[in-house]
């Protein structure tokens, strides 16, 4: 797969956003304007819903190829407006060399949720995703 700024996964947002009204943070600490193009293990967009509050997260596992993955994320005035919409694209900055015969797995999480969502909170999910706790059960 040739290196392009979309693949992965991605997610429009609602149309109730817009660049007004929502937000965008990375793992990284990077906001809409400077989360195109960078790198991160989690994005949080959050903005109004009507006459509340809530957003999403969208989580990468450190199993996935170019971990931690490049983001396409829409610039603040897309769509005339600043439309959301946030990717996941492991190919957007280099090439990705499927070989025929073996597997690949990509592994995502998506956390919704209403009110808002701190950095840290989002981390904490984040590495409850990635690194589960192990259970041992005795005999």
């Amino acid at each position: 797969m040739l290196e392009y700024r979309y693949g992965g996964i991605g997610i429009r947002a609602t149309e109730q956003w817009n660049n007004k009204n929502s937000t965008t943070l990375t793992s990284e600490g990077k906001d809409r304007k400077g989360a195109d193009g960078s790198t991160a293990r989690w994005c949080i967009a959050q903005g109004s819903l009507e006459n509340d509050f809530g957003g999403l997260e969208m989580m990468s596992h450190p199993v996935n190829y170019n971990h931690p993955e490049p983001l396409r994320v829409w610039p603040e005035n897309s769509n005339g407006r600043g439309d959301v919409f946030l990717n996941f694209s492991p190919t957007k900055n280099k090439d990705w060399l499927l070989v025929p015969g073996k597997s690949y797995l990509l592994r995502y999480r998506f956390l919704i949720f209403d009110n808002r969502l701190s950095a840290q909170q989002a981390e904490e999910a984040w590495q409850s995703f990635a690194h589960p706790p192990k259970i041992s059960i005795q005999k």
